[in-house]
């Protein structure tokens, strides 16, 4: 059992046993309640099709989730789709007990440090107050009746605003909030792809807790490399039919620098 952060990249940990196939321990402490994180695995994934590929980062990531992972060995098969010069795309299947768990494609390049343009007019980051002034995880555990492990690890803080933690959603599905890595390691390529999952479902702001809502399918597209620091977050529902969520969200650096946007469809359980 985890008590502590457990550090993302040796949670990324890879090793090549030939013919495409890499091996992974999904490990303990990137989970909620028992359930492997879908950032986490997003990012594992990633990181196993960026070793058939000649560019650096993932810049579109699609991820359908199957069945659910559990802790311990799993297989990965990587695929090169097409190969070139300025963009590469790959495939992975994500296995345990035989079991597809996690299918996945990426398309690689290079990502700039500097900031992108926005020709349709400005994608302002929110106003919101330092992470010091805002709600610290800690508050998650009695909105979630349990301690999530995750938040172990994954340090988020909503902003002050927030109701449903305090038992009052203001009837509005989004939600605003710091992220960064507990142990205090910058931000980078896999834990942008882990903050793209970052918070609890927006649509808790909307109707309170409303029970487990496990993403099928997370689609991330990354612009830029975040400066060091905190990430900010702003997620929001934009549809419910049913029994499947969608939900989209956009993530900035300390700098405003829009580093990454992310679409999801999870289920209502």
């Amino acid at each position: 059992m985890t008590s502590g952060p457990v550090n993302l990249h040796s949670a990324l940990q890879l090793t090549p046993r030939g013919d495409g196939v890499l091996e992974a321990g999904i490990a303990e402490g990137w989970d909620v309640r028992g359930n492997p994180h879908g950032g986490y695995l997003l990012a594992l994934v990633a990181g196993a099709m960026a070793t058939v590929v000649p560019q650096p980062h993932p810049v579109a990531i699609a991820a359908t989730y199957l069945a659910v992972p559990h802790f311990g060995p799993a297989e990965l098969h990587v695929e090169p789709v097409r190969l070139g010069k300025r963009q590469s795309t790959a495939s992975v299947r994500l296995l345990q007990d035989g079991l597809e768990r996690v299918r996945a494609t990426a398309t690689f390049g290079h990502l700039p440090e500097s900031d992108p343009d926005h020709p349709a007019g400005p994608v302002d980051a929110p106003i919101v107050a330092p992470p010091e002034a805002c709600h610290h995880h800690e508050i998650l555990a009695d909105a979630e009746g349990e301690e999530i492990r995750l938040h172990r690890s994954l340090d988020l803080r909503l902003a002050p605003g927030t109701g449903w933690v305090v038992g009052e959603p203001t009837g509005t599905g989004e939600l605003v909030g710091w992220l960064r890595l507990a142990d205090g390691t910058p931000p980078d390529v896999a834990a942008t792809l882990v903050f793209s999952d970052g918070m609890p479902p927006s649509i808790f702001e909307e109707r309170g807790r409303v029970g487990h809502v496990p993403t099928l399918q997370l689609t991330t597209h990354l612009f830029a490399l975040p400066s060091p620091g905190w990430v900010l977050g702003r997620f929001h529902t934009r549809v419910v039919n049913g029994a499947f969520v969608g939900e989209d969200g956009d993530l900035w650096d300390e700098t405003g620098k829009l580093v990454a946007t992310t679409r999801q469809l999870a289920l209502l359980v």
